[in-house]
């Protein structure tokens, strides 16, 4: 994974809040955090998809 140090000195506090996202990249509790989140996700898309295509066809039914 890609490092801030790499990019040399520190310059903002943007870098070292990089810098603690990378920290916690192989935290446990993030990564399960991060799974539960895709996975959250991915259920409400579809779920979304689900009720735009029931939506669809039931007002498709109502056109003669």
């Amino acid at each position: 994974m890609f490092h801030p140090g790499v990019a040399g000195p520190k310059r903002s506090l943007a870098s070292g809040s990089w810098y603690t996202i990378s920290l916690l990249h192989d935290d446990p509790s993030w990564i399960d955090a991060r799974d539960r989140l895709m996975v959250g996700l991915i259920c409400c898309g579809l779920l979304g998809a689900f009720l735009v295509d029931m939506g669809v066809l039931y007002f498709s039914m109502l056109r003669p």
